[in-house]
């Protein structure tokens, strides 16, 4: 990953070793107090948070992104519960549409050469991040919803080509979710999402 990313984790982590509410987070955030840290489940992976950092529980190699999220999620003030009213993060923004253009196309590319005509192999990867699917509300249109974060749902959405449109895939969040984590965390949040769709770490 590039050392911008790595830069904007190390910056995290003074923020997180000064930070002495470890314990009201969690219950607030829906985590598992775990001593002098935080139990957090990640799409499809534990992680435990302390003053030093975010660490995957089963050792393997994880995208810093991945890290960053975690504290970002943890050191939030955000409360209450998801509305399940969804959209685009570019909708919960206010972008002009230039923007949201360039941040949908960006983000879908990856999720539409590899399911955009597989809508099982999507609902499986879905699957393996503890999502499932909703009852179809129109013909070709696949809706599978997740819970990356205990406080943040999310939708994957998948239209199916036709004789007018191209195959789209779309990431939806509840329009709670800027409570818990600000616009540049949720599009972090988003390429995590896709990583792990994907297959990658």
């Amino acid at each position: 990953m590039g050392k911008g990313y790595e830069h904007i984790y190390a910056t995290l982590l003074p923020k997180l070793a000064g930070r002495a509410d470890f314990a009201e987070n969690a219950v607030r955030l829906g985590a598992k107090a775990a001593g002098e840290g935080v139990f957090l489940h990640f799409l499809g992976r534990d992680y435990i948070i302390t003053r030093n950092g975010a660490e995957p529980l089963d050792g393997q190699p994880v995208d810093v992104n991945n890290r960053s999220v975690l504290i970002y999620y943890i050191l939030s003030d955000g409360s209450g519960e998801p509305s399940r009213d969804f959209a685009q993060l570019n909708r919960l923004t206010g972008l002009i549409d230039g923007q949201n253009s360039l941040t949908k196309d960006f983000m879908s590319v990856p999720l539409v050469r590899k399911f955009g005509h597989d809508s099982e192999g999507l609902g499986q990867a879905v699957a393996r991040l503890g999502g499932a699917k909703l009852p179809a509300a129109a013909s070709g249109k696949h809706v599978w919803q997740l819970r990356p974060l205990p406080k943040i749902l999310a939708q994957i959405v998948l239209y199916e080509e036709d004789d007018e449109f191209p195959a789209d895939i779309q990431i939806m969040f509840d329009r709670t979710a800027p409570r818990f984590l600000d616009f540049e965390c949720l599009a972090f949040m988003s390429g995590c999402m896709i990583h792990a769709l994907l297959g990658d770490r």
